[in-house]
Formats: C-alpha cells, sequence, structure tokens
C-alpha cells in the first residue's frame, strides 16, 4: 500500500518562509517593473511612495521567518546563508523556492 504525499502547508515555518519569499520577489518585481518606470516617465512617484515600504516590509518578514525557520529546524551553516544571501539578491527568494520546496518535503515525511 503506497502512501500518498502530504500536501505542503503554507503555514508551518518553512511554509511562511516560502510565502514570504514569493511576496518579497512580487513585491520587488512591481517596484522595479512598473513603480520605477511610472515615475521616470509619467513623473509620478505615488507608486513608489507605496511599493516602497510595502517591499521593506515584507523583506524584514523574509528575516523574522528566516530567523524562525534556522531556529527551529536543523540548518546547516551553507543552508542558512543561502536563505540569507536569496534575500539579498534580486529575485533570489524565487530561485531559492526549489530549495526550500526540497527542504519542506523533507521535514514533512
Amino acid at each position: 500500500m503506497s502512501h500518498a504525499p502530504r500536501s505542503l502547508s503554507w503555514f508551518d515555518e518553512l511554509g511562511r518562509l516560502r510565502l514570504a519569499g514569493y511576496l518579497e520577489g512580487t513585491t520587488l518585481i512591481l517596484l522595479l517593473l512598473v513603480a520605477v518606470p511610472l515615475k521616470h516617465l509619467a513623473g509620478t512617484d505615488s507608486f513608489v511612495s507605496l511599493m516602497w515600504p510595502v517591499h521593506g516590509g515584507i523583506f524584514v518578514l523574509y528575516f523574522v521567518c528566516a530567523v524562525n525557520v534556522v531556529a527551529a529546524q536543523s540548518f546547516k551553516p551553507m543552508e542558512t546563508a543561502r536563505i540569507v544571501i536569496a534575500a539579498l539578491l534580486p529575485f533570489g527568494t524565487f530561485i531559492n523556492d526549489r530549495f526550500l520546496a526540497r527542504k519542506h518535503r523533507e521535514v514533512r515525511s
């Protein structure tokens, strides 16, 4: 009898980190590809004024979730560094999500 794989949750430590990573990357895309061009091409900076603190808050949220995950799970130093570096590189959280998804499946099995 084979067991179906358990679905991954957005509500455990790793799931929250992955969700924060998606939000951080999405707000960066909005900031760089929508807000900044609007500021320079249309002369309106209201969207930048809105998106900058939103992106900054989600960036902080990502690090709070990362600290939570590293404290709760047994991550190696290089894995911890990877999580931190992913947030510092543009779109790094999207690239790092594959690693986090694999870790998420390992933890859930």
